[in-house]
């Protein structure tokens, strides 16, 4: 079933609305309101059956291409790419031995294939391996099968890296090399359309990549993408959403896979045995694809989180904890702050969320009122009781922590920049469910 739009949208705007998945934004708003202007007859009924029209698909594929965020880089979200590099490609590559088959849904101008490509060939993936990318806009696509890049789209790429898989092509554009641009496919794909793309042979993809798109969906089309995306994974597949898009209940289908910096999601598998009384320190017998087995935690050696054994206990919270050099003694401290949010990650990682996780988040943000982190998850939690004015409340306070400067970064929420994106996209979508204003 189809979407529906919200009654506040004009009819051109609820068409959009609904194609895309997408809450309109105020700009996206202005954004549509400048292509129709240069229009005649928008508001009748027979431009709207024209644009739902084979006629018409053309129009209304401009009209998507002017809302859509089609700017992004390589290499962006450095951390959670290092965890996708070295805790599931190479195991991947070490234990299945055969090609992998990834998928970049919302591949924009074509950055995120590019990265992946360069990551298969960095750990040594078998040269059959594919990538995939898909992106609403035809547009978009068009640019990304040249898999050509300006030096701004190339900044965060290290130059030894830049070398071995790029060349200059001139004017400050850089390539990548033949022999990886073979192994990538492109197709034109609305994620609110089925059926979704399949891998060669009608398998499942090993990695699905979403990062950065679901930000920008109600909550009804994240849902109805998140599973059929779960649909689309091999047996061992995973995942990837970006750090801003937390799935705080996993659907029945899939299951919350946690390591030190980054969430994945993997299909479900069978319930395995209880691991209760196994001695803390062991680890699940992995998979067949060499991850840890869905359920089990891999443990953590940053030493922000505390790790977590296999049994599945939360760490213990210290009912006094010796305060970091800085702070007085007998004060609270950011790091009791950050224990309780370990806690808050463990039970979304074992789909436990309940009362208790908003009790400990609302804990966490006494501790540390600008964990901006916390205040966004609690954020989510109301929105998801319906209670919008409080969770609009709460990303208010969290966009400010981090407008200021305030917000202390955590592993999980990678980058501060694309939190502050998601709270005032946040912020909107509250405020025109529930039909506020924004103070001013």
């Amino acid at each position: 079933m189809a979407p529906t739009a919200p009654s506040y949208l004009g009819p051109v705007h609820a068409l959009v609305a609904r194609r895309t998945g997408m809450a309109l934004s105020e700009l996206q708003c202005r954004r549509l309101d400048e292509k129709l202007a240069a229009r005649s007859g928008v508001m009748s009924l027979q431009y709207l059956v024209h644009l739902q029209s084979s006629s018409g698909a053309a129009e209304l594929a401009e009209l998507i291409d002017a809302i859509t965020v089609q700017k992004t880089e390589l290499f962006r979200d450095e951390s959670q790419l290092a965890v996708l590099r070295s805790c599931v490609l190479e195991p991947m590559v070490a234990l299945l031995r055969r090609p992998l088959r990834l998928w970049s849904a919302g591949c924009a101008t074509g950055e995120e294939v590019a990265t992946l490509l360069v990551l298969l060939a960095e750990v040594g993936a078998d040269p059959s391996s594919t990538v995939l990318g898909t992106d609403i806009s035809e547009t978009a696509i068009a640019r990304a099968r040249e898999l050509c890049f300006t030096s701004e789209q190339m900044q965060r790429v290290q130059p030894g890296v830049r070398d071995r898989w790029f060349m200059p092509v001139g004017g400050g554009r850089f390539t990548l090399v033949a022999h990886l641009k073979e192994r990538a496919s492109f197709l034109c794909h609305n994620l609110m359309d089925l059926p979704y793309p399949m891998a060669a042979e009608g398998q499942g993809f090993d990695v699905i990549l979403c990062r950065n798109v679901l930000i920008y969906f109600t909550p009804e089309s994240f849902e109805r993408v998140v599973d059929s995306l779960a649909g689309r994974l091999a047996p061992e597949g995973l995942l990837v959403l970006s750090a801003a898009e937390p799935l705080l209940r996993a659907p029945p289908c899939l299951r919350t896979v946690r390591f030190d910096q980054a969430f994945f999601y993997a299909r479900a598998q069978p319930s395995a045995p209880s691991t209760e009384g196994v001695a803390p320190g062991n680890v699940r017998t992995p998979s067949s694809s060499g991850l840890p087995a869905v359920g089990a935690r891999p443990s953590s050696g940053s030493g922000r989180f505390p790790a977590v054994g296999s049994s599945g206990s939360f760490p213990a919270v210290p009912a006094k904890m010796e305060a970091p050099s800085g702070f007085p003694q007998g004060d609270a401290t950011p790091h009791e702050a950050d224990v309780l949010f370990a806690q808050v990650l463990e039970w979304a990682a074992g789909d436990n969320a309940s009362p208790q996780t908003a009790e400990k988040l609302r804990r966490c943000l006494e501790l540390d009122p600008d964990l901006a982190a916390a205040r966004y998850l609690l954020g989510m939690l109301l929105e998801q009781r319906g209670s919008l004015a409080e969770a609009a409340a709460e990303y208010r306070r969290a966009l400010r922590s981090l407008e200021e400067g305030r917000a202390r970064a955590t592993p999980f929420y990678l980058n501060n920049a694309r939190l502050q994106v998601a709270c005032a996209r946040a912020i909107e979508r509250v405020e025109r469910a529930s039909g506020s204003t924004p103070p001013r």
